[in-house]
């Protein structure tokens, strides 16, 4: 699946006007203006916001621009946002919570993922210099192309909070609110190396709806609404690091987008990569449970293999589902010998469990991952990365379906069912059965959790050779394995589609070897030419 980055932010200095402190269940209402439509089109208005150090914080942002070839676009809603942030620093110069500036963020029309802020308290005459510093820094760990700020006064310092965002879209202008029943499109193109588009809608009710784009740039959704209530709506697009939320943003069907936004509560959880860990699973078991599926049994292997991901994550200085090194979550599970039908995947990032656990949720893409009811096991790997006075928390969680026990005295008639369906889109004339070569493939398939030193290609070669004093019965006999995690899977392997093949012999064994996950599935498949 797919990339959830909620918040980052620098500190480089303090403020002294705490606004949120110990007001976690406060209501914060809207600021003015509220803008009735998302947009991608920066409108007119400064890039910074404030008097005294506004052109020194222009002249670091286009000096770290121009350092590292990264073009940015000022966008003034941004400059207006990192106002209203500005507002409400907390005593050490935090940025408000999560809720607030996602809030804030569709108040304004944006729809791009909520910005990295960065916030610097210093004297006039550095100013510049720690502008171009901060963002130097955060330039070496993703790419940008939209910015605002805004500068204020606080105990002899100058405040600088400095937002800067991604715009991989351009959208034609979608309304905040609608009719029920009323068509929801988006319509624009991709930029940059983002292709293959893909609209995900999560509905009122909570189910998620996919809608691909086709091959890109360009795209044309349009999704029916069947009646009020909000509709998240989230675009993807595939980039040098796969799936990337290109938008993510809501749409209020017959009723009006909220003016205030209360906080959840107390947010007094652990900021340790354990502690946070094991929050996560438990919010994730809530999740799940309040869907009504069951929960989800974590699997230290798993885990392995997330924080491995989160740690190349860090050191690469890159979000995303596809690595240089190690490929997508599919290669990374493969690689680590653990066999599944379904591997999903969900990155966040954040400074509590709550917070990422809650921006994951709000993400449909990314939610459909939480509460897919046929994943059985999860990993979580968190890796913490220092940010001025605190850690973010690159968080990936890995889900699994991990195969329960299976009939495998009925599997042989069912894949033979799947693999002449096959043969018959292929215009192949159906396969049968036969005796002989379903014990040589039954045998093998036993062996190979029997002799965990057995290899796969040993135990094809052990059927065949097992049937030699058959070799006179057939012009050709040949033999193919895969060991699977749901049967299924093994019903379209490509050598049993040859269209000379008119004889299988099927044999599927259930078990778990050191280079496989619990309750692996071995299918061997003997095929036969008849002379």
């Amino acid at each position: 699946m797919v990339l959830a980055v909620l918040l980052a932010a620098s500190c480089g200095g303090s403020s002294t006007r705490p606004t949120l402190e110990g007001a976690r269940r406060a209501q914060v209402d809207a600021p003015e203006p509220t803008a009735p439509a998302y947009a991608t089109q920066s409108p007119a208005g400064p890039a910074v916001e404030g008097t005294l150090g506004a052109a020194e914080v222009r002249a670091g942002v286009e000096a770290a621009a121009s350092a590292h070839d990264m073009p940015l676009e000022p966008d003034p809603r941004l400059a207006r946002l990192a106002t209203w942030i500005a507002d409400r620093l907390g005593p050490s110069g935090e940025p408000p919570e999560n809720e607030v500036v996602e809030f804030f963020t569709r108040h304004l029309g944006l729809v791009e993922p909520g910005p990295h802020i960065m916030v610097l308290g210093q004297p006039h005459d550095v100013l510049r210099g720690g502008v171009e510093r901060s963002v130097g820094q955060f330039m070496n760990r993703q790419t940008y192309n939209r910015w605002g700020a805004a500068v204020v006064e606080r105990a002899n310092l100058l405040v600088a909070v400095v937002l800067l965002s991604w715009r991989w879209a351009e959208l034609a202008p979608i309304a905040r609110q609608i009719e029920p029943g009323a068509t929801l499109e988006v319509r624009g193109r991709l930029l940059g190396e983002h292709r293959n588009p893909v609209v995900v809608v999560q509905r009122p009710d909570g189910t998620v709806r996919r809608l691909p784009a086709g091959s890109g740039p360009e795209l044309d959704v349009r999704v029916p609404t069947e009646g009020a209530g909000v509709y998240r709506v989230e675009l993807l697009g595939r980039g040098p690091h796969g799936d990337t939320v290109i938008a993510n943003f809501p749409v209020y069907a017959g009723e009006a987008p909220p003016s205030s936004v209360a906080l959840s509560g107390p947010d007094g959880g652990a900021r340790d990569v354990d502690g946070v860990r094991r929050e996560l699973y438990g919010l994730i078991d809530a999740t799940r449970r309040a869907a009504g599926l069951s929960a989800l049994a974590p699997d230290p292997r798993l885990e392995t293999v997330a924080e491995a991901h989160s740690r190349d994550m860090v050191q690469h200085d890159f979000i995303g589902h596809t690595s240089p090194r190690t490929g997508s979550a599919l290669d990374r599970v493969r690689g680590a010998s653990l066999a599944s039908g379904l591997v999903l995947e969900n990155i966040g990032r954040g400074y509590s469990a709550e917070e990422i656990h809650r921006g994951l949720l709000e993400s449909p893409g990314h939610r459909a991952n939480l509460v897919n009811p046929d994943v059985t096991h999860v990993g979580i790997g968190i890796v913490a990365q220092p940010e001025g006075t605190r850690s973010a928390l690159i968080v990936t969680q890995v889900f699994v379906r991990m195969q329960g026990r299976v009939d495998v005295s009925a599997a042989p008639r069912e894949l033979l069912a799947q693999i002449n369906a096959a043969r018959s889109a292929r215009g192949a004339p159906p396969a049968e059965l036969e005796d002989n070569l379903a014990r040589a493939a039954g045998d093998a398939a036993r062996r190979f959790f029997d002799e965990p030193d057995l290899s796969q290609q040993d135990a094809v070669d052990d059927a065949s050779a097992s049937l030699r004093r058959f070799a006179i019965a057939y012009r050709r006999i040949g033999g193919v394995m895969a060991v699977v995690g749901d049967v299924r899977e093994a019903g379209a392997l490509e050598p049993t589609l040859d269209a000379g093949v008119r004889f299988l012999g099927i044999g599927v064994a259930q078990g778990t070897r050191p280079d496989t996950g619990p309750n692996a599935i071995a299918v061997v498949i003997v095929m036969a030419w008849p002379r």
